[in-house]
């Protein structure tokens, strides 16, 4: 349960944050898989109204 309000809130957040933050600079992250309680994810950038993304890596053990 806890894993899916994650990704939930994970695709709310990369909605909102490019446009909430088009004129400033910000770094967050987005889970990109969760299986066998091994989470992966990358780390997004927003510069200068400029996103972009990281490639998907291991972060943590999580309760996917």
């Amino acid at each position: 349960m806890m894993g899916t309000l994650e990704r939930l809130g994970d695709r709310v957040l990369e909605m909102l944050v490019p446009k909430a933050t088009a004129k400033a600079d910000s770094s967050y992250y987005v889970t990109c898989s969760c299986s066998q309680m091994v989470r992966k994810r990358k780390l997004c950038h927003v510069v200068g109204g400029t996103s972009g993304c990281t490639a998907c890596i291991y972060t943590d053990v999580w309760f996917c």
